[in-house]
């Protein structure tokens, strides 16, 4: 019998696998002290978790296995093979199985480093192609970025193409961390399928729901603090790098005209969550009302007119949730106005 034969109405299962993880844990019980064993076996078709109350010690991670006598059961919505007193585990020396690679299918809001790889689904944006090379051979590179419901990612395809507008379902995406965001990219493993799918991008959430870091999401908040050193910073117009405050010169690039930006961060409060937010000239130009050939004008005024337009005020704000030494913040992408009194009732409500 192999994995995927098997179903919640077999009674006695004899198969051969190979043993992908052995872990051990303690309990206690009205009997006392007890020990079992769990992890992953695996064959040719698929993969599956198990549970045993009796393990050989002689069997290691990697070996391959014929089992007698197991049972299946429903777990948490997946069959999981039990084994007890009366199952036979027996070593088979010297041999080996290939075993199908399957991963773990998540939302793009709980994709981590923590697994390397992933399936996900999601319809992809922004694509821009570059060459690269690579033993000789040409091969292009789709850059862009993929979304579901929860969340919006960076991704990179190693000569697998990609197109605006299109859902696909992914497997075995390799995850990375960049910028303190998530992102994902594909190389010659991965298996892509182009799918329907009607997904809701609208991504409306509350501070506290969101636990890992996350792009393009939704929240309505009020501004309850605004940093001191809210204001303007100078940029090379070459390489976007903030310029010192003592030379105001690149150091890659001193011949180098400089650009004005606003940097502005924030305190923010939804009724669910407090959190601290950056945000530049793009979300801020339109709030308070000058556009980006007016900075150098308002230079003076800009701290007041931020402070005027976003303290005490509620928001809608598209933001990217990133990580800051193991704490989340918020960068926000743009600002949009709400109505203050159904915004205080709204949360009023939810307390």
């Amino acid at each position: 019998m192999k994995l995927d034969e098997i179903n919640n109405k077999a009674t006695t299962i004899d198969l051969k696998v190979k043993i992908l993880s052995i872990d051990k844990r303690e309990i206690n019980t009205s009997r006392g002290e007890s020990v079992y064993y769990y992890g992953m076996i695996g064959d040719e078709t698929s993969v599956m978790a198990y549970t045993a109350w009796e393990f050989p010690t002689a069997i290691k991670v990697g070996d391959v296995v014929e089992i007698k006598y197991a049972r299946v059961k429903e777990y948490n919505g997946r069959l999981r093979l039990y084994m007890d007193s009366r199952t036979e585990i027996i070593l088979k020396p010297g041999e080996n199985l290939d075993v199908k690679n399957t991963y773990r299918e998540v939302k793009l809001q709980d994709i981590s480093t923590k697994t390397p790889f992933v399936s996900v689904s999601g319809m992809v944006s922004g694509i821009k192609t570059r060459e690269y090379s690579k033993e000789g051979r040409e091969f292009l590179i789709y850059s862009g970025f993929i979304e579901d419901n929860t969340s919006k990612v960076r991704i990179s395809s190693f000569g697998k193409p990609l197109e605006n507008g299109k859902m696909y379902s992914i497997k075995g995406a390799r995850v990375a961390e960049f910028n303190k965001q998530m992102e994902l990219s594909m190389g010659d493993k991965t298996d892509i399928e182009e799918i329907s799918q009607n997904v809701d991008f609208e991504r409306n959430f509350k501070i506290f729901e969101i636990k890992n870091p996350a792009g393009s999401i939704n929240i309505e908040v009020f501004v309850i603090t605004i940093g001191l050193k809210s204001g303007i910073i100078k940029r090379c117009e070459i390489c976007n790098k903030l310029l010192s405050t003592d030379t105001g010169i690149c150091k890659d690039h001193p011949n180098a005209g400089t650009i004005l930006d606003i940097f502005t961060y924030f305190t923010v409060d939804d009724g669910t969550g407090i959190m601290q937010a950056i945000a530049g000239k793009k979300a801020i130009l339109p709030i308070i009302g000058i556009g980006d050939d007016e900075i150098a004008k308002y230079a003076n005024d800009i701290y007041n007119k931020i402070s005027e337009r976003l303290y005490g005020h509620a928001f809608k704000m598209n933001v990217d949730f990133i990580m800051n030494e193991e704490e989340l913040s918020l960068r926000v992408n743009n600002i949009s106005e709400l109505n203050e009194t159904d915004f205080k009732n709204d949360m009023i409500e939810e307390v």
